[in-house]
C-alpha cells in the first residue's frame, strides 16, 4: 500500500480526482554529474519554492503558492493541494519555481511542464 505522499506521476503526468487533496504532487529534481551520472539535485541553496498551475486555456488556477522542500540532499520538492486547487476537473499544466539565495531562479521541469489531470469523481461533494 503506498504512503499518503505516494507520487502518481508518469513522465511529467500527474493524476488526481476532483476535490481530492491527496496525494501531494512530489518531484525529485535530477542533476547530471560527470560522465552523465544522474543524481538528486542539492537544494541547500534554495530559499523558497513555489508552484503555479494553469488550465488548458492558459488561465491561472494556482499562482506561485508555497511548495515544500521535502529533502534538500535528495532533491525532493512537493506541493500539497488545497481544496480550491482541485475543485474542477480537466487538464492543467504546472511547474515549480526554485528561488536561490543568490537571487537566481530555476523552473522545474526545465523543459515543458507537468501535465495534471483532475478527473471527474462520482461523489458530488
Amino acid at each position: 500500500m503506498p504512503s499518503q505522499n505516494y507520487t502518481k506521476t508518469l513522465k511529467n503526468k500527474f493524476f488526481i480526482k476532483r476535490n481530492d487533496t491527496l496525494p501531494s504532487l512530489e518531484v525529485v529534481v535530477i542533476d547530471r554529474g560527470c560522465l552523465g551520472n544522474r543524481m538528486p539535485f542539492n537544494l541547500s541553496g534554495i530559499t523558497a519554492c513555489t508552484f503555479t498551475m494553469t488550465n488548458d486555456c492558459g488561465d491561472m488556477k494556482i499562482m506561485a503558492k508555497t511548495a515544500q522542500i521535502v529533502s534538500y540532499s535528495g532533491g525532493t520538492i512537493a506541493y500539497n493541494w488545497d481544496e480550491e486547487d482541485t475543485n474542477e476537473d480537466g487538464i492543467f499544466y504546472g511547474e515549480f519555481q526554485l528561488l536561490f539565495s543568490s537571487g537566481a531562479r530555476m523552473s522545474i521541469p526545465q523543459i515543458g511542464n507537468i501535465s495534471i489531470e483532475i478527473g471527474k469523481d462520482v461523489n458530488p461533494f
